[in-house]
């Protein structure tokens, strides 16, 4: 068929390839039950293997005294990418969510639903366990936990005389996340879903074109909005496009923005010890997302027991990793010499955390879910 092509699976949509969900996000909230995508949970396993092991072998060199926080950091200072690779899978998802709810506010709805009892049970998991664990940033404290628990930026609640400060340094792109929720789907309910991409590509541009201008009121609000993240947005939004219409261009036009945003320069990368960057560095994730799409190798793959598992438990994962497996890593690593045993050290700190995470994902948040289900229907 001239101009279009289809997914991984010939003519069958991608939609109606998987099993039905079986996970909380199959919960009424005005929006028609989404069927999920394995090889989605598959990507997500890769791109928290990638963060973690950036934040455990290369984030805090200073503090970690093991070999690996210097001389080996390089290896692992570019895991933080994975962060980009968790923008894409959004904005494929959220598109995709975006057609199956009935409007703005049932849309928002199902979103706080699956976030907040993640966010909760992890705020909880952090207070119960900051005794036994020697947190790099040290103590949390109560105040902290505001801008979690409520999903607004620290930099918007200190305009507002609140804290400025989040329990975790990892809660930064689930903001930038809370942003393009609310954006593009006010944008999508009122304009359509055209202008709701249209917007997210035109304002990257559009900040990164005026830039040498040097506007320093215009690129303070860019900056608040996170606006130099929406191209990843926008990539994976497009690629659901393409999965939704089979039109080739829109597949083309993902794979152009996506190395757009992977050759775009990343707000204070040199700010963070050994985070390494340069340009076109996160095509690679682009190109596995694109490959993801197109071929059924790659979805067999990425549909791995080990990577679904991780990407099953990502979220809680993301939100507990950082902290407690470097403070349990360095905890462990006191009087143990040089060589590879300080390697497999983390170790034990990581299968622990997913354990923990699993249980949030397989048992908390689902009961905290069916909880507020039925206090809503009471």
């Amino acid at each position: 068929m001239t101009g279009e092509v289809a997914p991984a699976g010939g003519s069958l949509p991608v939609e109606q390839s998987v099993e039905h969900d079986p996970s909380p996000e199959a919960i009424p909230t005005g929006c028609a039950v989404e069927a999920r995508l394995q090889y989605m949970d598959g990507l997500r396993g890769v791109a928290i293997a990638s963060v973690i092991l950036y934040h455990v072998y290369a984030r805090w060199p200073a503090i970690v005294p093991l070999p690996y926080g210097s001389r080996y950091a390089p290896v692992f200072g570019w895991g933080w990418l994975g962060v980009e690779l968790f923008f894409m899978i959004s904005g494929f998802l959220i598109f995709r969510t975006l057609e199956r709810c009935q409007s703005f506010p049932r849309f928002l709805h199902k979103r706080w639903q699956r976030l907040f009892p993640g966010m909760l049970a992890a705020t909880v998991l952090i207070f119960a366990t900051a005794s036994l664990i020697d947190r790099p940033l040290g103590p949390p404290s109560p105040s902290e936990a505001v801008a979690g628990l409520s999903f607004i930026d620290p930099r918007f609640l200190a305009a507002i005389g609140g804290p400025d400060q989040m329990l975790e340094g990892t809660f930064w792109s689930l903001f930038v996340e809370v942003k393009f929720y609310i954006l593009a789907g006010a944008t999508y309910f009122a304009l359509g879903r055209k202008w709701a991409l249209m917007g997210l590509v035109g304002a990257f541009s559009v900040f990164w074109l005026c830039r040498p201008l040097n506007i320093q009121e215009s690129q303070a609000w860019a900056f608040l909005l996170d606006v130099p993240y929406w191209a990843w947005f926008a990539t994976g939004a497009l690629f659901h496009e393409w999965t939704r219409m089979g039109d080739r261009r829109l597949f083309a036009a993902a794979l152009v923005v996506g190395a757009i945003a992977s050759a775009a320069p990343v707000p204070g990368v040199r700010q963070i010890p050994n985070m390494e960057w340069a340009p076109f560095a996160g095509l690679p994730f682009v190109l596995l997302f694109a490959t993801a799409l197109v071929s059924e190798n790659a979805q067999r793959l990425l549909s791995h027991q080990w990577l679904l598992f991780l990407g099953f438990i990502s979220y809680p994962l993301y939100l507990l990793h950082e902290q407690a497996v470097v403070g349990l890593s360095l905890q462990l690593s006191r009087g143990v010499g040089h060589g590879w045993l300080p390697w497999m050290i983390p170790m034990l700190p990581i299968i622990v955390v997913c354990a923990v995470s699993w249980a949030v994902a397989k048992r908390i948040e689902p009961a905290a879910r069916a909880g507020y289900l039925m206090l809503a229907r009471s």
